[in-house]
């Protein structure tokens, strides 16, 4: 039986290469590494963009009661997480732009 080889499987194949000599310490990747925000940055940042949590939670889709224990410091944002709060910080409306939803329908007198 003849051997195929598709362009993804090719690519597939060469990834996971890659992945196996950066666990053997051969290589390095790059890398990014998101600095964690303190409980006090968080509550500055919310209050900077926001009157209350819920209206935070409202904006930006992040839970109000996440957000609580953030600033709190009972937890701390996950890198993910401190990076969308660092692009709030910067550019709060890019955010809400990009989390619209498009098929949203107004309600009546609205």
């Amino acid at each position: 039986m003849a051997k195929t080889e598709t362009e993804f499987g090719a690519a597939l194949i060469e990834s996971l290469k890659e992945v196996a000599a950066w666990k053997r310490g051969e290589i390095a990747l790059p890398v990014r590494k998101i600095p964690s925000i303190t409980a006090e940055q968080v509550k500055a940042i919310r209050k900077a963009v926001s009157k209350s949590p819920k209206d935070f939670a409202k904006r930006f889709g992040i839970p109000a009661r996440t957000l609580e224990g953030w600033e709190q410091g009972r937890r701390h944002p996950d890198p993910a997480a401190s990076a969308l709060l660092r692009v709030i910080e910067k550019n709060p409306k890019a955010v809400e732009e990009a989390l619209a939803d498009p098929l949203s329908v107004a309600e009546p007198g609205e």
